[in-house]
């Protein structure tokens, strides 16, 4: 028949009664010896359990990173698509042969400008949302509330220690508290699984949809074409013939590189959007599943725990130097109000992450939504103004290559 395992609640309630009767005075040393003996196998008994509850509830958040794997590998596929350069003048050396081709090309898509601008790229407004977003992720840290636990578990365990008067408990107690630290430091680094996918999400998700995205296509075609031109000035100063007016090609890099930057914007905005909503999926999970684990029995438990732990082991300290008639130690005073501080802590972290993480998952659903807003008119007549400048600076270069054939 199977052994029927101790709860973490009836472990502690053993190891207060236990301590409660090596306390007597009456005891002969060897029976207290014995009781020391039965407190400190109890207490690794405690220890176990609580690391079974702990892995238990990270398991859970595992799990749950697990089962977004596909959708977290649809998005470092749209990031590896975003992060294709797309093929307009790659080598200046042929800047001037495809001018004409070009022009064509670029004819082309002013057509599309019109059509799309100020419909189709990141408004102010969604980038605000989304730079926001993965901003609040820094606050979560869900390893931070089992790590003050485990911080308060060490620290009434040496004050426990110090209660204990045959030398082999007290050895075998400080040496089970070291070995627990080392376990519990690794396991509790575990509890931050969901929300390191939530932060390398925002990560890439504030990348993806950087100006820099679309940016760098116009300054390099901006600079080829000012190259080109200094090529041509230094041509035509040798007197062999004038190769083109200087200034042609600037004005060309300039009109191509905004039309280029027109069309990675757009390209980003229907990339953010395939990130969003699969990304949607990724954090409603990590979100649940770190709010259910907050507000489950076993991670109440664990707090409960310390603070009862927290109380009975100074209880038993102070007990155990009124039997030895010696004075207790001033500086366990300040160490157990800081605990009973940090147990305090614990509890306002728990409520503020599953406050945060209601608040993340809303946030996240609402930015969805957003990117099917239109932009605002302001955003759309700068647009349409800035394209009209260049139009005018392409009908401009269309003509000095006509007049030149």
């Amino acid at each position: 028949m199977k052994k029927q395992e101790l709860s973490l609640a009836e472990i502690r309630r053993a190891i207060a009664a236990a301590d409660a009767e090596r306390t007597q005075k009456e005891l002969t040393p060897e029976e207290r010896q014995v009781l020391e003996q039965t407190c400190v196998t109890l207490r690794d008994a405690e220890r176990s359990a609580v690391t079974d509850k702990e892995t238990g509830l990270i398991k859970g958040f595992s799990d749950s990173a697990q089962s977004v794997s596909l959708q977290a590998k649809k998005i470092r596929e749209t990031v590896a698509r975003m992060n294709e350069i797309p093929k307009v003048l790659d080598t200046t050396e042929t800047v001037i042969k495809e001018c004409v081709r070009v022009l064509k090309a670029i004819a082309t898509w002013v057509l599309c400008l019109v059509v799309l601008a100020g419909c189709s790229t990141l408004s102010k407004s969604q980038l605000k949302k989304i730079s926001s977003f993965a901003t609040v992720q820094d606050s979560l840290l869900p390893a931070a509330i089992f790590q003050t636990l485990d911080d308060v578990r060490l620290e009434r365990g040496l004050i426990y220690s110090a209660s204990l008067t045959d030398t082999e408990s007290r050895i075998h107690e400080l040496n089970s508290l070291a070995e627990a630290a080392v376990k519990q430091e690794k396991t509790s680094a575990k509890a931050n699984v969901c929300f390191n996918i939530l932060s390398s999400y925002a990560s890439a998700l504030k990348s993806l949809s950087a100006d820099t995205r679309w940016k760098k296509y116009g300054t390099e075609l901006r600079g080829i074409g000012r190259n080109i031109d200094s090529v041509a000035i230094a041509y035509n100063k040798l007197d062999w013939g004038t190769l083109y007016d200087p200034g042609m090609a600037k004005n060309l890099g300039k009109t191509s590189g905004y039309l280029t930057e027109q069309y990675m914007k757009r390209r980003q905005r229907r990339l953010v959007y395939d990130v969003l909503v699969t990304g949607d999926t990724i954090v409603a999970t990590c979100c649940d599943a770190l709010i259910a684990g907050f507000k489950s029995a076993d991670f109440l438990e664990l707090i409960d725990n310390e603070e009862e732990g927290l109380e009975n082991d100074y209880r038993a300290y102070l007990n155990s130097m009124q039997v030895l008639d010696r004075a207790p130690a001033a500086d366990f005073d300040k160490v157990y109000l800081t605990e009973k501080a940090q147990i305090e802590k614990a509890r306002q972290l728990r409520k503020k992450n599953i406050s945060m993480l209601q608040s993340l998952k809303k946030a996240h659903a609402a930015l969805v939504r957003e990117m099917d807003k239109p932009r605002t008119y302001s955003e759309y007549s700068s647009d349409l103004i800035e394209l009209n400048g260049q139009i005018h600076d392409l009908a401009e270069i269309y003509s000095t290559l006509k007049t030149a054939k």
